[in-house]
């Protein structure tokens, strides 16, 4: 049997965080080792992760000296993990009890493969909002999901369970980005053929709260955080899914956000001047 490792990173996220570790530490598979990441909270996280650890022997703590920021927190804290299958937790968020058990079923048989579950999002008192259901992800081949992630067509996949080792190969989390450090690693990670596999079950409660990252940052700054992520995978989406794809997904970025992207959309004609005109 594999070991298996949980990394939950947090930052000030105390009201939250007891729910999202005894979602971990009441898995109806049990995980080997739980990584607590705190990027340098001030709220009493640190004292509640430390009395946690006290009480389970599979919690390791990390206590940051300053605010990293969500992907390099994350990345280093992965790095740490003595595990052959790795899964991520953010603080506000929890588990469903079959989360890690399902989706290891779904790739005990692979050599090499990456699992994942449906999303229920809620609001930050728990009440539901929606549920993402993302299962027509694995029946996609690799141009395919690549596509699918390029151009943003559905939910995307979160919190999945991976082998280290496919983490470390490609390449990790970007520790320059500020938002989407997940979907940079999704993109890379899809150009792999190794097969999706779903739980066949909502594994994430992933809640939405006013003061989240995706919610505080302005729509130009989730534009120029795209934009980055579309460029630096540039290479990679052309060889799979082509030059026009990969520039429509681009454009697609400017058009999502309309005006509030308009001080970037200069880069983009200038960019596309110099394309050859047989792609």
């Amino acid at each position: 049997m594999p070991r298996i490792s949980c990394i939950i990173v947090s930052y000030n996220n105390g009201r939250f965080l007891k729910n999202a570790v005894m979602s971990v530490i009441n898995q109806t598979m049990p995980v080997a080792e739980i990584i607590m990441a705190d990027d340098g909270s001030t709220d009493g996280s640190r004292e509640l992760i430390t009395s946690l650890a006290q009480q389970y022997s599979q919690i390791k703590p990390i206590f940051r000296e300053k605010n990293l920021g969500v992907a390099t927190n994350r990345d280093l804290a992965i790095r740490e993990a003595n595990s052959d299958l790795i899964t991520t937790l953010d603080g506000d968020d929890w588990y469903s009890p079959e989360k890690i058990e399902r989706e290891f079923l779904a790739i005990q048989n692979y050599s090499v493969a990456i699992a994942y579950s449906d999303i229920q999002q809620v609001y930050s008192d728990s009440k539901k909002i929606c549920c993402w259901n993302i299962s027509e992800f694995s029946s996609l081949d690799r141009k395919q999901r690549l596509r699918w992630l390029a151009h943003l067509l559905g939910y995307i996949p979160r919190d999945m369970l991976i082998p280290k080792k496919l983490y470390l190969e490609a390449g990790g989390m970007q520790h320059n980005l500020a938002l989407y450090e997940d979907w940079d690693l999704q993109i890379r990670l899809a150009a792999y053929p190794n097969p999706w596999m779903h739980s066949g079950i909502v594994g994430i409660n992933y809640r939405r709260t006013d003061s989240g990252l995706s919610q505080s940052n302005s729509v130009l700054r989730h534009t120029q955080c795209q934009y980055q992520i579309l460029m630096s995978n540039h290479q990679l989406l052309k060889e799979h899914i082509g030059e026009y794809e990969f520039w429509f997904a681009i454009a697609k970025v400017f058009i999502r956000e309309g005006r509030a992207a308009l001080s970037l959309r200069s880069k983009l004609r200038n960019m596309i001047k110099k394309l050859p005109l047989s792609f």
